[in-house]
């Protein structure tokens, strides 16, 4: 499998080259309640183990993640559902690690599908996630794993039981090999592929395909450069390109808008009937017009996607700062500082803002005021979710429940 890592945004702007996807925040919170029946054929950790001190790697998949020092936030063993690239989608969790599985917020596994040899699925709660999940059905990007001219697949999966509908399978031309933005709306499933290389090499095509038979329906073929994530509202297409933001209309591909953007590699998110665009400036679009509805300069470029969460909006720095601003007018909240580049989104739940440092460090503020609740050292370049109360990194096979004192 080709060897994949994060990459600050300024060297992914000095390399040319850089990708991201759209973040899906609708509800504002993840608080699903799961269902489903007890975890019995999971491996259960052991919550009795000692715990993982600040500085201590701590090599045991069945360790507490909670640091020696006392804070308002541990995090205790809940189950076991191995370590590998991971994201969430339709309330759920979901693993690649050769299949595809997903996994309820209880340790249920729900299905896994398997995948063909030389293919894999790109998962991550950063800028490389190709996975879409909803009442129609599971959608995945697939990429080959060795380069040549070999194009991506889409698969459509039946959610509850991971059965395989349809393949939708790219060009093999050496220029269609990536999917890293996938969403769908009205039974439609929309997605862009690319490839790697520099942005004027790139002809990215962004299709439409039926969700119930993988068939096409319109296409549309935006001007050279990587497309790093889609936002679909009524009849609007919106196309995020490196620094551009491209509005089309469906299913014409008529093109209706074109904007600059400071969100280079960043990540863009949608609340509810909002867009989230980082950079230089924070703005917040509505949807589907695509109207300005405020925008804020910040004093600290962004170099993260936006965390969406209650009541605010946040994001974080290369020197390391964590800002959060007003979801409904922009107005600054509060500014925090740790020890090392910030690459990954925050994650905002249940009324904490979660970061994650390039030198390993996991820490929780409260969304609120900016209370630091919880720190702890995970591993260099490791990436989280959150959902529903349980918090899983790729560094360790254990999922573990947020407690709050």
């Amino acid at each position: 499998m080709r060897g994949e890592r994060l990459w600050s945004r300024r060297r992914l702007v000095s390399a040319c080259a850089g990708l991201t996807t759209v973040a899906s925040a609708g509800c504002l919170r993840l608080t699903d309640d799961p269902t489903g029946t007890d975890a019995t054929d999971q491996e259960q950790p052991d919550p009795t183990e000692s715990a993982v001190p600040v500085g201590d790697g701590g090599d045991s998949d069945t360790a507490s993640a909670t640091p020696a020092t006392d804070f308002d936030v541990e995090l205790v063993p809940a189950w076991s559902a191995g370590s590998g690239s991971l994201t969430v989608a339709d309330g759920d969790f979901f693993f690649s690690v050769g299949d595809l599985r997903r996994v309820r917020p209880d340790g249920t596994t729900v299905f896994e599908a398997a995948l063909p040899d030389g293919y894999f699925a790109s998962l991550s709660p950063t800028f490389r996630n190709a996975l879409h999940a909803d009442d129609s059905g599971v959608y995945a990007g697939a990429s080959p794993t060795d380069d040549g001219d070999i194009g991506a697949r889409l698969y459509a999966f039946d959610p509850d039981s991971g059965a395989e509908r349809w393949m939708y399978e790219e060009p093999a031309d050496g220029l269609h090999d990536e999917i890293r933005a996938v969403t769908a709306v009205d039974n439609t499933v929309v997605y862009a592929s690319q490839s790697s290389g520099s942005g004027d090499e790139q002809e990215p095509i962004v299709r439409g395909l039926d969700a119930a038979s993988g068939d096409e329906r319109w296409r549309i073929e935006p001007p050279a450069g990587f497309v790093n994530g889609i936002v679909v509202r009524g009849d609007r297409v919106f196309v995020h390109r490196t620094f551009e933001l491209l509005v089309y209309r469906r299913p014409s591909g008529e093109l209706l808008n074109e904007q600059r953007t400071g969100a280079g590699f960043t990540r863009l998110a949608t609340a509810g009937d909002t867009l989230v665009i980082p950079g230089d400036s924070i703005r917040a679009l509505a949807l589907p017009s695509g109207d300005e509805r405020w925008s804020t300069p910040v004093d600290r470029e962004a170099n993260t996607g936006v965390g969406v969460g209650q009541r605010g909006v946040f994001f974080g720095t290369e020197a390391g700062y964590v800002l959060g601003y007003d979801g409904e007018t922009g107005e600054k909240l509060w500014e925090e500082r740790v020890a090392g580049v910030v690459e990954q989104p925050p994650i905002v739940a249940d009324g904490l803002v979660w970061v994650a440092t390039e030198r390993g460090d996991l820490s929780a503020f409260t969304e609120a005021d900016g209370d630091l609740v919880y720190r702890e050292e995970v591993a260099s370049g490791f990436e989280f979710v959150v959902q529903s109360g349980i918090l899983k990194h790729d560094e360790r096979d254990t999922a573990y429940e947020i407690r709050r004192s």
